[in-house]
């Protein structure tokens, strides 16, 4: 009987994808060992198989962990309250490299080459998939890391360009916007009390009387949303609400937001 010769198999070319996270989520991922999209990427993680490459970008901190490897195909809700439900679209995963995560100074050779990109804000912009060029790599640059992490992830604050030290990545973009576009000037961290009960706004602007508000996808102080919104209803203030997912498109939905709070308000270009 004869049979036919089977032709070797090629091996499977490695694919890599980057993660993103913020400094409240970078824990829950590290910790829970799993990494989360939000579901309108959820045919980019659903490419994702057993195997795959994963690096997780910290983009407030600007720095890349590395070097992981998907223990399960892309899934949805792996974790169903992981992440407060925002992240849907998961994978889960192992540490195949413990070594300090890359910062921007480490992956400069890579940026030089135009294979990581910066937004305006210096953000590092890594491609939607990674190939095994690109893998290699980073392979490189993180077997050249000290192999110990820091014990724990500090909090990151950032400087605006007015000088005001935000708390996050998202609120130094909002202070950054009120900086070149609000032509008054706008107070970080405003506190106020009216009838005993006290609050701390994220920006206050005088001049027009309106008082802003940031909120992250997570964190604690999201349960705080309700009980601003109620203070600023009960004492006639207006207040304008601004939401991490808005941070792409503040050209657009700030000025609506400020002229309805405020007509008279004038914006700069």
């Amino acid at each position: 009987m004869l049979y036919e010769k089977e032709e070797p198999r090629q091996p499977k070319e490695p694919t890599g994808w980057v993660f993103l996270c913020n400094n409240g989520t970078e824990r829950e991922c590290l910790a829970l060992k799993l990494f989360g999209s939000p579901k309108k990427e959820w045919n980019r993680v659903s490419q994702i198989k057993r195997g795959d490459v994963l690096f997780l970008l910290n983009y407030e901190t600007n720095r890349l962990h590395g070097v992981f490897e998907a223990v399960t195909d892309g899934e949805m809700n792996i974790e169903p309250y992981a992440f407060d439900g925002y992240f849907p679209a998961q994978v889960r995963v192992i540490r195949k490299l413990k070594c300090s995560p890359a910062d921007k100074g480490a992956l400069l050779p890579l940026i030089k080459k135009g294979w990581i990109r910066t937004s305006k804000t210096g953000v590092m912009l890594f491609p939607w998939r990674l190939g095994s060029k690109f893998l290699d790599a980073l392979w490189r640059i993180f077997l050249e890391l000290p192999l110990v992490p820091p014990p724990t992830v500090a909090l990151a604050h950032h400087r605006a360009l007015d000088g005001d030290v935000t708390d996050s990545y998202g609120e130094r973009q909002v202070d950054d916007w009120l900086h070149r576009h609000v032509p008054y000037k706008h107070i970080y961290k405003y506190s106020l009390e009216r009838e005993g009960q006290h609050i701390s706004c994220d920006w206050y602007v005088p001049e027009i009387d309106l008082y802003m508000e940031y909120w992250g996808f997570t964190g604690g102080e999201r349960s705080q949303l309700p009980i601003k919104h109620k203070f600023y209803q009960d004492n006639s203030l207006q207040a304008i609400d601004i939401h991490e997912d808005e941070l792409h498109i503040l050209d657009d939905v700030l000025p609506k937001k400020i002229k309805r709070a405020v007509p008279r308000c004038r914006l700069r270009k």
